[in-house]
């Protein structure tokens, strides 16, 4: 698990070039599994501006909706995902295989897990956490939401669960969902440190130990891409934070970099600074 946390700016525009609704799954499957590879924390979604408004929004939705499907683990997918023709083509995607979507069907006290509130009582809420039977809350959550919990007791009659996630393995993304401009996302996550990457910003080459040094001094670290009609165009500069423009893809061999060959070229990179 890494100290710092690292956060990824998509536009609401990525999938416009793309209207086959197979492709686009196939498409956000490549930035949610780059996101799990790399122990993304956060994916924002903002809005580029690039689309009229209702389009815009409605694939803002479809990227948000893949990527948090992909992050729920299987056993709670028929819960939290209703039939609904965006959702078609989900069986393309990968499997996360992260530590958050477990395969032992017979978890152990002290285990975390996903689960999704069923039902509740006066007395707390009803919990699927993939089981033969529901685990039990003390506490009064709201319904059909998905929480991370911690298992305190498992008997013959009654599991029982508190809300709770590790601290020391990587636990899946959140997903934000902004209708925001890009400088009015950022605000969302409040950064230290804003990696806007553009093919006219400086090579990772020439600032690589500058820039190593700084993911080592910050902790909560912005990566921004832009969408497919352009590099990103807005003034992302801030008092609150520290920002540079970085070329991660220098001397390409193709006249564009599309957002998800961006996405890991950029985050593959990081990761080698981040050990």
């Amino acid at each position: 698990m890494y100290k710092d946390e690292f956060s990824v700016f998509i536009p609401n525009s990525f999938l416009s070039e793309s209207k086959d609704i197979k492709v686009r799954t196939y498409k956000v499957g490549i930035i949610g599994r780059a996101l799990a590879v790399y122990q993304v924390k956060n994916v924002v979604i903002y809005n580029d501006n690039k689309l009229p408004e209702n389009e815009g929004k409605e694939d803002a939705e479809f990227i948000a909706e893949v990527l948090n499907y992909m992050n729920t683990p299987q056993y709670l997918r028929k819960r939290a995902f209703p039939i609904k023709p965006e959702l078609k083509h989900v069986g393309i995607l990968p499997p996360l295989r992260t530590p958050h979507h477990p395969t032992d069907k017979n978890p152990k006290v002290d285990d975390f897990r996903y689960g999704f509130t069923v039902k509740r009582n006066n007395k707390g809420t009803f919990v699927d956490i993939g089981m033969d039977k529901l685990a039990f809350c003390k506490e009064q959550l709201t319904v059909n939401k998905i929480f991370s919990f911690k298992i305190t007791k498992i008997a013959k009659k009654e599991v029982i669960v508190t809300p709770d996630e590790p601290d020391d393995i990587y636990w899946g993304y959140n997903v934000i969902l902004s209708n925001k401009s890009l400088k009015n996302s950022l605000k969302l996550i409040n950064p230290d440190f804003v990696v806007e990457t553009t093919r006219y910003g400086d090579s990772i080459n020439s600032i690589f130990d500058e820039l190593r040094s700084k993911v080592e001094e910050y902790r909560n670290i912005a990566i921004l891409f832009g969408g497919p009609y352009s590099s990103i165009e807005d003034d992302v500069s801030s008092s609150n934070w520290e920002s540079i423009k970085l070329n991660t893809i220098p001397n390409q061999g193709t006249e564009t970099v599309r957002t998800e060959e961006a996405v890991v070229a950029t985050l593959s990179l990081f990761n080698f600074m981040r050990f």
